[in-house]
């Protein structure tokens, strides 16, 4: 199995609705988004998918979030923004782009922080 992987960011502001603390308060953040596609088949040429095509798809939905405040925006509006949401929402977004017989995501890393992050994967079929 090969795994690709990606990495881009962006920058957002969130307020954690009923969390006990200071989230519950508008707060932005850099975050980095980390793309990983698998795939068990080789093109002609000995490639699973372009890199540019993931960076290309995650950009897509990138945009959707860049410079936002994610409590506004769907599905944050009714989901909590939370980093985990966030990571789940990557990975069925991008997986919608790029998901195909041969090559899905596999995994998404959100950080929130440099030092802290969630991954979202999941089980193969």
């Amino acid at each position: 199995m090969f795994v690709l992987k990606i990495v881009t960011d962006f920058a957002s502001a969130h307020s954690l609705r009923d969390y006990p603390g200071d989230c519950s308060r508008l707060h932005g953040h850099n975050w980095q988004v980390e793309v990983s596609v698998e795939s068990a088949v080789l093109d002609a040429l000995g490639i699973a998918i372009d890199f540019r095509e993931i960076k290309k798809q995650t950009k897509e939905v990138v945009k959707r979030l860049d410079h936002q405040y994610l409590n506004e925006i769907p599905p944050f509006d009714e989901l909590n923004p939370t980093a985990e949401n966030i990571a789940k929402y990557f990975y069925q977004e991008v997986g919608v782009l790029i998901n195909n017989q041969d090559v899905r995501v596999c995994e998404v890393i959100i950080w929130e922080t440099p030092r802290a992050s969630v991954t979202y994967s999941e089980p193969r079929l």
